[in-house]
This record gives C-alpha cells, structure tokens and sequence, in this order.
C-alpha cells in the first residue's frame, strides 16, 4: 500500500513538473558548457589574517600594540 502511494505520488509530481516546463515562454541553450573566461582563476588566494593585540604597561603608562598576523 505504501509503495502504491509513493508511486503515485511521484507520477504526480512528474506531471507537474512537465506541465510547467511546457508553458514556458522561452528556452535558452547554451553551446559553451558554462566555461567562460574568470576573472579569480588568476588571482591569489586570499589570506587568513587576524588581528592580535597586545596590552602592557611600561613605567606607569599602558601601550597597546595591534599586530597583523596572516597565515
């Protein structure tokens, strides 16, 4: 009983899928399999940088220091 309902279901579902496909307006087709020219093939990866910062004190004063770490 399950199976028959499943079936079913998905013959359903096929039929709409069809219906709509065929009252489409237009079709495009592409003849270059998507392979156009990009422009991030050439470049270089980016980096995985982080911002380390660090807090000391020297003669009473506080000095914080930013540094840029990147891997």
């Amino acid at each position: 009983m399950k199976k028959i309902f499943l079936a079913s279901a998905f013959a359903l579902a096929t039929l709409t899928a069809n219906i709509a496909a065929a009252q489409a307006e237009t079709i495009v087709v592409r003849t270059d399999n998507r392979m156009e020219h990009r422009r991030d093939m050439h470049r270089m990866p980016q980096k995985h940088c982080v911002t380390k910062k660090t807090v000391r004190w020297h003669h009473g004063k506080k000095i914080v220091t930013e540094k840029r770490i990147c891997r």
